[in-house]
């Protein structure tokens, strides 16, 4: 005989289910919602860490070369211009440790509203869990699933019950999951709040340190530029006298260049054999005429080589190990004296006493040099393109040599009265002068 309330037990427990389940929904909309924005902010946090431990590292070694730089009245002009590197650096690293404690204290907002959401949450899954098995209890509904079944009115109804029963399983089994990933994420942003936290006290604390060694910094600029201030002449015969020297090699590279180019353009104008009757396999040249030149029978058409060696703009290796840009490319302002620029042809980088400086890439050596102040210099030719290493104290190559990239081909000298050792690197295509900067990847 059927229980007359079996049918309001199945149709109250079904309501039960059909409310609870769009609940369950939108809890992992919410939750999906609020997990979101941590990948992309994640990504930014490794970027900046990125960027801060590299500035460290370029700081670390200007501070190095500051420390060998000797602490002569001739050195004042090297060592105002290292520090005046040192302290970009420095002001660079207090901008992304700024960056980075913002990002921790927005990090810790996110965790916290998040942590709030989630703890609301478990606790409504909770008392609905509770509420639903309590109603079941109370209906006797679980207490006895197979008397519940057995009592249907008919075999339909009794499947019926049967399949409800198996849907209600699977139901509580879902909530009682979802509860427990729910405290699982809870506990897993509660850690990463406190990691943030941790995060935010230790860049705080560097923050400070870094700000400390600003402001000394920024007085040991003062007192060298009143310096060099008061000696004004001194490092005007200096310029002159190095101004000479770069004049002096440049003069050089260039009259070796310009007699590769004109052999390269002798020989492309030449013309070539071919069978009668038969097209020639050799491929057509590309012409190479640099912006702003108007007469393209100046310049050699683009080889293969020359074709490669375009494709790694910003992808060639550093010449030396470790170092640092000290002087840019172009014309630009000189330090301390007024209304004096200075010209450089290439880069100039500071880097550890007697580096081993390598090829860029592959080529021949077209010039090896060597003229006072400047050194040893050498210049490879790369198809089109020509690197130039200058300020070598040692090499042992000779011209026509063939090396390969990062073979090594020399040692950077060392100022006997400053203490600074500097590579000045040149990046030629044919007779234009090009940023090495924009070439090279650290």
């Amino acid at each position: 005989m059927s229980n007359p309330n079996s049918g309001l037990k199945y149709q109250t427990i079904t309501s039960a289910l059909k409310m609870t389940n769009p609940s369950k929904l939108l809890w992992l909309v919410v939750v999906g919602m609020l997990c979101l924005p941590f990948a992309g902010f994640g990504q930014s946090k490794k970027e900046l860490e990125d960027k801060r431990r590299k500035l460290i590292k370029e700081i670390e070694l200007t501070n190095k070369m500051l420390k060998k730089t000797t602490q002569t009245k001739e050195a004042t002009l090297d060592r105002f211009e290292t520090l005046e590197k040192q302290i970009k650096q420095r002001e660079n690293l207090i901008a992304t440790l700024n960056l980075e404690i913002t990002r921790a204290e927005s990090g810790m907002e996110r965790n916290a509203m998040v942590i709030s959401s989630l703890g609301r949450d478990v606790d409504d899954m909770k008392a609905e869990y509770g509420q639903m098995l309590r109603s079941a209890y109370r209906r006797k509904t679980l207490s006895n699933p197979l008397l519940y079944i057995l009592s249907a009115g008919s075999l339909n109804q009794a499947f019926r019950r049967w399949m409800f029963l198996r849907k209600y399983d699977r139901y509580r089994r879902e909530q009682a999951e979802a509860i427990a990933f729910t405290q699982s994420m809870l506990s897993k942003r509660s850690n990463e709040l406190e990691t943030y936290r941790r995060d935010k006290e230790n860049l705080l604390v560097s923050l400070q340190g870094q700000q400390y060694s600003l402001s000394t910094e920024l007085a040991d600029k003062d007192k060298l530029l009143q310096t060099l201030s008061s000696d004004e002449t001194r490092l005007r015969n200096e310029l002159q006298q190095k101004q000479a020297s770069r004049e002096k090699l440049n003069r050089a590279i260039e009259s070796v260049i310009e007699e590769e180019v004109r052999k390269k353009v002798e020989e492309a104008r030449k013309p070539v054999a071919s069978t009668p009757g038969k097209k020639s396999d050799k491929p057509a040249a590309v012409s190479s005429k640099p912006e702003g030149t108007e007469n393209p029978s100046d310049f050699a058409p683009e080889d293969a080589m020359s074709l490669d060696f375009k494709k790694k703009m910003g992808k060639l290796p550093w010449p030396v190990n470790d170092g640092f840009i000290s002087k840019g490319f172009g014309r630009q302002k000189h330090p301390t004296i007024k209304n004096i620029d200075i010209n450089n042809n290439g880069i100039d980088i500071r880097t550890d006493e007697g580096a081993e400086v390598a090829a860029v890439y592959d080529g021949k050596v077209s010039m090896v040099r060597y003229m006072p102040g400047t050194d040893y210099t050498i210049l490879l030719q790369h198809g089109n393109y020509y690197t130039v290493y200058s300020n070598l104290g040692e090499t042992t190559l000779a011209e026509g040599d063939i090396v390969k990239a990062r073979q090594p081909i020399g040692r950077v000298s060392t100022s006997p009265i400053t203490g600074a050792s500097e590579l000045h690197f040149e990046l030629w295509h044919q007779k234009q002068r090009l940023n090495p900067a924009t070439w090279i990847k650290k």
